[in-house]
């Protein structure tokens, strides 16, 4: 464990860098790049929307963000012979803002 997860925590949820198609999530990646397991997406068993509120007060309208999430099935790019995964990855308000919100086993 680092310092800086001792002292901060470590980060839930676990930032992740996808690569998506056609309005669906196809591939993704745990940040930094350069240690990151690689998936490649199989499947999509479940897509759903999620409204956070706001934390604050805001003038913004009332409903918070707009989380879409997938459930996945994913395959290891390295091991492409070990079984499948099962995934769920969170997509922020804006493009380009992925979380891996949990694994499930």
């Amino acid at each position: 464990m680092s310092t800086f997860t001792k002292v901060f925590g470590s980060r839930q949820p676990v930032p992740v860098q996808v690569r998506w198609q056609d309005g669906e999530p196809v591939e993704f990646q745990r940040r930094p790049v350069r240690r990151g397991a690689r998936y490649l997406i199989t499947d999509v068993r479940e897509r759903w929307i999620e409204e956070s509120p706001w934390p604050f007060p805001s003038p913004q309208p009332v409903g918070g963000d707009r989380l879409r999430c997938w459930h996945v099935v994913a395959l290891s790019a390295e091991e492409p012979h070990a079984p499948a995964r099962e995934f769920v990855l969170r997509m922020r308000a804006g493009p380009g803002v992925w979380d891996l919100v949990r694994v499930v086993e």
